[in-house]
C-alpha cells in the first residue's frame, strides 16, 4: 500500500489543479444572437479595513512613547473612518452596480440580448462577489475599493458551464469621486473621508463602484473575446 501513496498524492494534486483551472468552451457562433440572463449570488457583508500599528520597543522608550501616542491618535482616526464608511456603504448597493454593468457589457461583448432573470434565456451569466470592501494601509493612506469576483457562463438547456474566470479589482478613490476637486491632491485618505457626511460618502462610493464595474467588465470582456476566438 505504501508504494501507492506518492501516486495517490500526485493524482490528488492534479485533481485540485484541474478544479481550480479556468473553464473555456465558448462557440462564438452559438452565442451570437442568443438571449442572456444574469444571476448574482448573495454577496457577503462589506469589509472595512483601515490598518494602524501600535507597538512597543523597550530599547527606545522615548521614541516608542511618542510613536505610541501618534499611533493611538491614528487608531482613533481609523475607528472614526471605519464607522463613517460602514454607514455610507449601507446606503450604496455596490455589488448590484457591478453586476448590472457587467451583465449588460458581457451581453454586448458576445452579441447576445440581455433578458431579465426568469425570462426564457439561452445562457446564464452568474456573478459571485466573494469578498469586497474598503481598504487603507493607514488612516493617511489612499482608500481603495477591493473586490474578488468569480464569473461563469452556463448553457440554460443543460446547465453546462462553458466559461469561468476569477478576478480581483482594486479601485482607488480619487478626489473627483467625492467632490473634492484638487483640494486633497490626487489621493483620498481614510482620515479625509471620516470628516465627510454619510450622504457625500455614499455618492463617492457610488462613483467608485461604477469605476470598479467598468474595470470588471473590461477584464471580463477581454477574457470572453480570448475564450471565444483563441479557445
Amino acid at each position: 500500500m505504501k508504494k501507492w501513496v506518492p501516486l495517490l498524492l500526485c493524482v490528488a494534486v492534479c485533481l485540485a489543479i484541474t478544479a481550480c483551472a479556468s473553464v473555456s468552451r465558448l462557440d462564438p457562433y452559438e452565442l451570437w444572437g442568443s438571449r442572456l440572463a444574469g444571476r448574482m449570488l448573495p454577496p457577503p457583508e462589506p469589509q472595512v479595513r483601515v490598518t494602524y500599528d501600535v507597538s512597543w520597543d523597550s530599547r527606545h522608550l522615548v521614541h516608542t512613547a511618542l510613536s505610541v501616542l501618534t499611533n493611538l491618535a491614528k487608531a482613533s482616526q481609523a475607528e472614526k473612518a471605519d464607522a463613517a464608511m460602514r454607514e455610507a456603504l449601507d446606503r450604496v448597493d455596490i455589488p448590484r452596480i457591478v453586476f448590472d454593468q457587467a451583465l449588460g457589457s458581457c451581453a454586448e461583448a458576445i452579441g447576445a440580448t440581455r433578458v431579465a432573470e426568469g425570462e426564457p434565456a439561452d445562457f446564464l451569466l452568474q456573478l459571485d462577489i466573494r469578498s469586497w470592501g474598503i481598504r487603507a494601509d493607514s488612516p493617511d493612506a489612499s482608500v481603495t475599493l477591493h473586490m474578488e469576483v468569480s464569473a461563469g457562463l452556463f448553457r440554460s438547456l443543460d446547465g453546462e458551464q462553458l466559461w469561468a474566470r476569477n478576478l480581483t479589482v482594486d479601485q482607488p478613490a480619487s478626489p473627483s469621486m467625492f467632490g473634492l476637486g484638487d483640494i486633497v491632491g490626487t489621493m483620498v485618505t481614510a482620515t479625509t473621508l471620516s470628516e465627510m457626511s454619510p450622504e457625500a460618502l455614499a455618492d463617492g462610493f457610488t462613483s467608485m463602484a461604477r469605476s470598479a464595474a467598468r474595470e470588471t467588465t473590461r477584464l471580463l470582456q477581454r477574457d470572453l473575446d480570448r475564450a471565444r476566438y483563441n479557445g
